[in-house]
């Protein structure tokens, strides 16, 4: 396992490894999944634990990864375990022998992309990430295409949408979050981040809420026990 250094900005920790069989608390079994489908699985949940370690939650017993509708993960305390403190964000990306986990403080989103510096994107799939001026440009100069893909993916990583956004309308040159590309080894990695627009509520903060409310409304309100 080694550390990648993180750009500038908010806290960020990037851990990557070589893909391999391995265990962790965060696993999931994966019906009809091929060996290497089920090894990069395993992979990026054993750096997604090892990197909270490192971030300094130490009790994973109490945590669980869970996915948005747009099958996006994100990490949440388990219900019943009345932990409430803010957890970083993920993003988990893998290719060839290399898997890749990017944690970002709270209060922000995060997305990260790698793929083989030498792979190549033929022609006939530009037209499914780019238009206009853009397409036109990867015409002509193909080989700026992997650059282009890991970045829009990054990007559709850090919005929470994955596919249910279309590449194609993403504008590199127009852009309202953070977005870094770099070379590590023999691997292209593209980082997107932006500050949470919408916090999500736990079932406990909910709770708490109602009874709060209550509480104001009556003031010999009691919680039974």
């Amino acid at each position: 396992m080694e550390t990648i250094a993180s750009p500038l900005g908010p806290r960020m920790l990037i851990l990557t490894t070589s893909i391999g069989k391995m265990e962790s608390v965060f696993q999931e079994k994966i019906p009809r999944a091929t060996e290497k489908r089920i090894r990069e699985h395993q992979t990026g949940r054993w750096l997604l634990q090892e990197g909270l370690k490192k971030w300094g939650i130490n009790n994973l017993s109490h945590l669980e990864v869970r996915r948005t509708k747009e099958r996006a993960p994100y990490l949440e305390w388990i219900e019943g375990t009345w932990q409430r403190h803010p957890l970083p964000d993920i993003s988990i990306s893998h290719c060839k022998n290399a898997a890749v986990v990017c944690l970002i403080e709270p209060g922000f989103h995060v997305g990260i992309d790698i793929e083989p510096f030498d792979r190549t994107i033929q022609s006939n799939a530009f037209d499914m990430m780019a238009k206009g001026k853009e397409l036109e440009m990867l015409y002509t100069y193909p080989e700026k295409a992997l650059e282009i893909w890991t970045k829009k993916e990054a990007i559709l990583k850090a919005k929470k949408l994955g596919m249910h956004m279309n590449p194609r309308e993403i504008d590199l040159n127009d852009l309202d979050l953070e977005l870094v590309t770099f070379t590590k080894d023999d691997i292209l990695v593209s980082i997107a981040w932006q500050p949470v627009t919408e916090v999500s509520k736990n079932p406990e903060d909910v709770l708490i809420e109602e009874i709060h409310s209550k509480i104001l409304e009556n003031p010999d309100f009691k919680v039974g026990c």
